[in-house]
């Protein structure tokens, strides 16, 4: 009796370690495919990541598929605790991951998208990716569910490669929150894989841009690509919710939670800026941009923003439009129109990173110091009463 307990004992143990380093190779396969141009790129990274690699070659020197192994990771028989792809996760088999190849070479010929001149790489990359999300998120709308599933798995390459090039407590969180969403996109759905290659450009570009200093436009852009994909898992939520898909619906609000939690830390410094530069603004400026936000949206939701903490921030960037020679009213109707922003924690939040993103607004800087305007506290704006200002019909 004693000899079985001890060998049940030794077999949970064994299966507690093969669960623990399944996990863990699981991340490094994905970190590995995330915005991975061919089949040659993914091996290269994947041993890249310190991970043994062990692939089944055919007499014709075909690749037919391979397992992977944790550097020092053995059974009791001291051999390596081999796990295939496609044990790993069923995304993951070979061909599987071909599949996601299929319409890469096509997709790298298209140009990069031009950007203004004196951001970062990190930055550009992150712009791009903000920019193909929110487009994503329009079209998951009225999307089949195969393509939804597509534009999911895209959206876990880039938290993937966001994972791998941001620094501090927003890569930490980065990294629970593509653990979380690759929970999410196990499901029987079967991926339209052609629709996941912008999305899978985006990672690339994330990628081989390198990691970002999280300052400056680095991380203005990193706070513009978070606050997206912060609404694209809280969509993936819904969506899985309303097909009865508890499990993958509760990992994907757990990936909203650490998303929420890496947007809080990139988007702190330039959220401080445009705070203090809204604050300062002159109270017949701060005025008519109240107007403005009256002239576009529901009165109640036009006085919600009012109480919002970022209030100060959306006016500061609709002045920095207007200095920019846009028109801030259009600017703030189509980042309004865009799409539904009932779901939104922060209806400011998400204006104001439309709205930038729109008018492609730099970095917020600091503005000067102006002795002569009276305190923040007392220069807050207040909306027009409703008799005061048009107001738009639901």
């Amino acid at each position: 009796m004693g000899q079985t307990l001890k060998r049940s004992a030794l077999k949970a143990e064994r299966l507690g370690q093969e669960d623990a380093s399944r996990e863990l190779l699981r991340e490094h396969v994905h970190r590995a495919l995330a915005g991975a141009a061919d089949e040659a790129e993914f091996f290269d990274r994947l041993a890249a990541e310190g991970v043994r690699i062990n692939k089944r070659i055919a007499p014709s020197g075909d690749v037919l598929g391979y397992k992977v192994a944790i550097v020092g990771d053995r059974n009791g028989d001291q051999e390596p605790i081999w796990f295939a792809g496609s044990t790993l996760a069923p995304d993951l088999s070979l061909p599987k991951i071909r599949k996601r190849f299929t319409h890469t070479a096509a997709e790298a010929e298209h140009p990069t998208p031009a950007t203004p001149v004196g951001r970062s790489a990190p930055a550009r990359a992150r712009l791009f990716a903000a920019e193909v999300t929110e487009d994503v998120l329009v079209a998951m709308v009225s999307a089949d569910d195969g393509t939804v599933a597509a534009h999911m798995k895209g959206v876990g390459e880039v938290l993937d490669a966001l994972a791998q090039t941001s620094p501090g407590h927003t890569g930490t969180e980065l990294r629970d929150a593509a653990r979380y969403f690759e929970r999410a996109t196990r499901s029987h759905i079967q991926a339209r894989d052609a629709e996941m290659q912008a999305l899978r450009r985006a990672a690339r570009q994330i990628v081989h841009s390198g990691p970002a200093l999280g300052r400056g436009a680095d991380g203005t852009a990193a706070a513009m690509v978070l606050d997206v994909l912060l609404l694209a898992a809280m969509a993936a939520a819904r969506w899985y919710a309303a097909r009865g898909h508890a499990q993958q619906a509760e990992a994907s609000q757990r990936t909203a939670e650490h998303l929420r939690a890496a947007y809080s830390a990139a988007a702190q410094a330039p959220m401080a800026v445009m705070h203090a530069n809204g604050q300062s603004l002159p109270a017949p400026l701060q005025r008519r941009h109240a107007r403005s936000v009256l002239s576009v949206l529901p009165t109640e939701v036009a006085r919600r923003l009012q109480d919002e903490p970022g209030w100060p921030a959306l006016a500061a960037s609709l002045h920095e439009a207007e200095q920019a020679s846009r028109n801030a009213a259009a600017l703030l109707k189509q980042a309004v129109d865009f799409r539904e922003l009932s779901t939104a924690e922060s209806v400011s939040d998400v204006l104001i990173w439309r709205l930038r993103r729109l008018a492609d607004l730099p970095a917020p800087i600091a503005a000067p110091h102006q002795p002569d305007q009276r305190p923040a506290a007392a220069a807050a704006p207040t909306l027009p009463q409703p008799s005061q200002a048009p107001t738009r019909r639901r």
